[in-house]
């Protein structure tokens, strides 16, 4: 998969590129796949989002979503194409190379995907960073260097489904950004969660990742930090919760 900015230019190069692949289709019919690969129900919709967003906000474009709105719309999807196939400098690379050998199928690896991705959307919602290399923006950020604490934030949330969680967010050198999150936090969640193996000590669930952001942005799977008391885990596995512009897979890089 990839990504791209929500700005009518940037789409107008993918709807270009699309047009070359789908010569039979119109362009309002691709203009509405391409609204529903990016996650809006319809090209009004993507619209009416594109006139709010700013110059940080990308939008996963999702191959499965294209092809079945092209489906629905009467014609038949080239399974051969993906996005990132797309040779275009505005879109920006969401997947590793062993990101396809890596799968959520359990409610652990489901639950643990979904806290970290909902913690990542909300550190982009509130700009504290983007998927772009090394571009921090939370209050006092002065650069990868800093010794004053200002090299990380914490920040309390809600999950989609209304439970508490705290999310903590560094920067981890090589244009990453440590991202550890915890569920139901306890008291002392703000003294532990900045700890890998910070397990129970900060919440009913815990986990951690690393967000790639150099050769594209996606988080990796560190499903071994994962940890979560079995009342909460098929409550965080059923979440239904997309990456806003970033891939929810990859491997740990050490």
């Amino acid at each position: 998969m990839s990504s791209v900015l929500l700005r009518k230019e940037h789409l107008t190069e993918v709807k270009k590129a699309l047009r070359e692949e789908y010569p039979e289709v119109g362009s309002a019919h691709l203009s509405e796949a391409l609204a529903a690969a990016l996650g809006f129900r319809t090209h009004a919709s993507l619209i009416h989002a594109m006139e709010s967003s700013s110059e940080t906000d990308y939008a996963l474009l999702v191959d499965e979503d294209f092809d079945r709105r092209l489906h629905e719309l009467g014609y038949k999807p080239d399974l051969d194409f993906g996005f990132e196939l797309i040779g275009s400098p505005v879109l920006r690379k969401t997947t590793c190379n062993h990101a396809y050998s890596i799968h959520y199928k359990s409610q652990r690896e489901k639950a643990y995907r979904n806290i970290v991705v909902a913690a990542v959307n909300e550190g982009l919602k509130r700009k504290l960073f983007t998927i772009l290399p090394d571009d921090n923006r939370w209050p006092g950020w002065n650069g990868p260097n800093s010794r004053d604490g200002r090299s990380r934030v914490h920040f309390d949330f809600e999950l989609p489904n209304g439970l508490p969680a705290m999310a903590y967010v560094a920067d981890a050198g090589f244009a990453e950004l440590a991202i550890h999150v915890a569920v139901c936090p306890t008291p002392k969640a703000t003294d532990w969660i900045s700890n890998y193996q910070a397990g129970f000590r900060v919440g009913d669930s815990f986990a951690a990742s690393w967000l790639e952001r150099d050769r594209g942005a996606w988080v990796q799977s560190a499903i071994g930090s994962f940890k979560c008391r079995n009342k909460l885990l098929s409550q965080l596995a059923a979440m239904e919760v997309r990456p806003a512009g970033f891939g929810d897979r990859g491997r740990v890089i050490m």
